[in-house]
């Protein structure tokens, strides 16, 4: 029974994938992004637009309707090539184009044509929705406003099967004022989804900004730190582990507020003399690591020294009271012989015997 179910669950899990995959043109993302959202749904579009298309096509063939027929053909075939279009280059800018354009086209000849059995008119509820979510809440407005004209001159100077079918003379106007009612709706509902997405998004953002980023200093926090160094392309890079001496006797003399209050300008300090394109972090505690990329073994010892010399010479004052701080560094390197991990390890050994030696001083062997 166990093997039953473990076959069972084997198939469901290789039915899902396979559907998955097909609706989402090949992308395989952990991430549901927003690319790949609209990519999963112009494929649904042009999925749908051939189940319902082909054998209506097939249907006016067969009742002798041959333009009707090629044209609703025409657009299952546009709609299927799309759809290997889309899975080729996965750009559903120019595919989701190739689904209104067409459509918008489609639209007009069945209400001047009258359709299958004069139903053409019916399908027409199905373009707002596909327009706004394809080309956004203005150019969509805009593109179903011309689509509004056009369906009144078609309607109302093209439209003689609506006599011939013995439809109620009113019946245009109703269709009119109906389809501008689905706009109105659709266009409520796309505003609200897109200020929801950008809103969670902005929420997203915050949520990964405070994640990576230290509440009072602002620099990378230990977890930013460690996830910029892992996706980093540089192969080779120093870590300047440093730590503020004595740190407890400004938390003791003068308060936490005065601690906070030096450990935000030491980071003001990291900020303006680090190079582009190397970070500073709050390791921890009165702990900071520096990565230097683009430099040589004694660059990045220099850069460190002259860095401790300048916190060295700086007045902190807050309030009425004024002290000096130093710091003590410890220097290692990550390259091809030395894991991300191993060079921590090092720079804060080294961190250790500046400590042990004296303080206020630069530690790389």
């Amino acid at each position: 029974m166990t093997e039953l179910n473990k076959s069972k669950s084997t198939v469901k899990n290789t039915l899902k994938s396979s559907w998955l995959t097909f609706f989402y043109v090949g992308i395989k993302d952990d991430v549901f992004s927003e690319d790949t959202r609209r990519v999963f749904i112009i494929n649904l579009f042009t999925s749908v637009g051939v189940i319902f298309t082909l054998p209506l096509s097939l249907l006016s063939l067969y009742q002798g309707k041959l333009t009707l027929g090629l044209s609703l053909f025409s657009i299952a075939v546009l709609y299927a090539l799309n759809h290997v279009y889309l899975r080729r280059t996965h750009n559903h800018s120019l595919s989701g184009n190739f689904v209104i354009y067409p459509l918008y086209i489609l639209m007009i000849y069945l209400v001047y044509s009258g359709g299958v059995n004069g139903t053409g008119h019916v399908w027409i509820y199905c373009v707002p929705a596909v327009a706004l979510f394809l080309h956004g809440m203005n150019k969509g407005l805009i593109e179903l406003s011309f689509f509004t004209l056009a369906l009144i001159i078609v309607m109302y100077f093209f439209g003689g099967h609506f006599e011939e079918l013995g439809y109620h003379e009113a019946l245009k106007s109703r269709i009119i004022f109906s389809f501008i009612v689905v706009v109105f709706l659709s266009g409520i509902y796309e505003y609200s989804i897109s200020r929801f997405n950008f809103e969670l998004k902005e929420t997203t953002n915050k949520l990964k900004l405070v994640a990576n980023t230290d509440v009072l200093t602002e620099l990378l926090n230990r977890r930013g730190m460690l996830q910029r160094l892992e996706a980093s392309s540089q192969k080779s890079f120093h870590l300047l582990l440093a730590d503020v001496d004595f740190f407890k006797r400004i938390n003791d003399e003068y308060g936490h507020d005065a601690g906070d209050y030096a450990l935000t300008e030491l980071s003001q300090i990291f900020r303006v003399s680090l190079p582009e394109n190397d970070s500073a972090a709050r390791w921890g505690g009165e702990e900071f690591l520096i990565a230097l990329c683009n430099k040589t073994e004694s660059e990045a010892f220099m850069f460190a020294e002259a860095l401790r010399q300048r916190v060295e010479a700086f007045e902190f004052v807050y309030l009425d009271h004024r002290f000096k701080l130093t710091l003590s560094f410890g220097v290692a390197t990550m390259n091809a012989t030395t894991t991300l991990r191993e060079a921590i390890t090092l720079a804060d050994n080294r961190l250790y015997q500046a400590k042990r030696s004296g303080r206020n001083q630069t530690r790389r062997a």
